[in-house]
């Protein structure tokens, strides 16, 4: 019943906190499902794929946090475009709850020979509940001191949350790939979409933008060093990845550092962005690739939270609907990793 009484408290914080600096699912693979960080990677590779990606973040705290999607991308070769479909759930401290449904159209334009420019834009249908029966309200807990039972509750602020709402969100990006680097930008939540689960309330989603970059340094035949960053920024919330990946033919390694650790404006602010050291090891072959990686914490909730699991995995599928390209102009190497 405390455990009971401690979420909800934790609810209603969050509710508070969640319209000032609501954040994206943050994922430390962050190119192995490439769709999840920008529509423009829709059919980049010409190819028809599925990929798969959970994450298990802080398993030892109560306000553990899970997060699963699944994609199919197809390649539209023939007129120099690609789809993607997006589906992906995440679970918040037992009882918050997050759907989307995502549609996604690119467009790539050859710039030379080892240059492509691809421009995508995403549509996504999302579904958030709240289960309001693992919460305990202030009279609940007075009818437990005397009565020995919860009972009902006659609390004012149960009458003004909703059990769930679904919105429209929408995003887009532009990626340019050249045979030895890639550099890309994306914003999402471009219409501020209004997520809130109390009534007459807004809680406006403030748009994600994001900055990728990467280049690939070849060493040997199937040897290759693949330096890469991510900087994300959301409302008040923003924060850098920054790593690399050894590329041993079919074998990666990958360190990573995700973190902002020259911010200190404020006490709250330096444990945020000293988040997390992340190690990572996968197989990769030109049909398939499979990946884990494990957070280690080094901000404020230390090693007991358990850090994080991550598990992804792609496949390249065998269906030809005719759109394939029947010949290229150019034949690009791409440079970005697949982890």
């Amino acid at each position: 019943m405390w455990t009971r009484l401690s979420i909800f408290f934790y609810f209603i914080l969050s509710l508070n906190a969640f319209s000032l600096s609501a954040q994206d699912p943050q994922l430390s693979q962050n190119l192995a499902n490439p769709l999840l960080n920008s529509p423009a990677f829709a059919g980049l590779q010409d190819q028809n794929k599925v990929y798969f990606t959970h994450r298990n973040q802080w398993p030892n705290q109560s306000a553990n946090y899970q997060y699963s999607a699944a994609a199919l991308e197809l390649s539209l070769g023939k007129i120099n475009s690609g789809l993607g479909l997006i589906f992906s759930s995440d679970k918040q401290f037992s009882s918050l709850q997050t759907t989307a449904l995502s549609l996604q159209y690119a467009y790539h334009a050859n710039l030379n020979e080892k240059t492509l420019l691809s421009m995508g834009i995403q549509g996504s249908g999302v579904f958030r509940s709240l289960d309001y029966s693992h919460l305990t309200y202030g009279d609940q807990l007075g009818s437990f001191l005397v009565n020995g039972t919860l009972g009902n509750t006659f609390d004012p602020t149960a009458v003004s949350f909703v059990n769930r709402v679904s919105y429209v969100d929408i995003s887009a990006g532009l990626l340019v790939n050249h045979s030895n680097y890639w550099l890309g930008a994306s914003v999402h939540h471009l219409n501020r979409p209004n997520q809130s689960l109390i009534r007459s309330s807004d809680d406006l989603i403030a748009p994600k933008y994001a900055l990728m970059a990467g280049v690939s340094l070849p060493i040997s035949e199937g040897t290759s060093l693949k330096p890469a960053l991510y900087v994300k920024n959301q409302g008040a919330f923003s924060q850098l990845d920054l790593g690399t990946y050894l590329q041993l033919n079919p074998l990666v390694i990958g360190f990573w550092y995700r973190g902002l650790p020259l911010n200190k404006n404020t006490s709250e602010s330096t444990t945020a962005n000293r988040e997390s050291l992340i190690g990572l090891i996968g197989i990769q072959n030109n049909r398939y690739s499979f990946g884990y990686s494990y957070d280690f914490t080094v901000s404020g909730l230390g090693a007991g939270s358990g850090g994080a699991h991550e598990l992804s995995f792609s496949y390249v599928l065998n269906w030809d609907f005719g759109q394939r390209k029947s010949f290229q102009r150019y034949r690009q190497s791409f440079a970005c990793p697949k982890f």
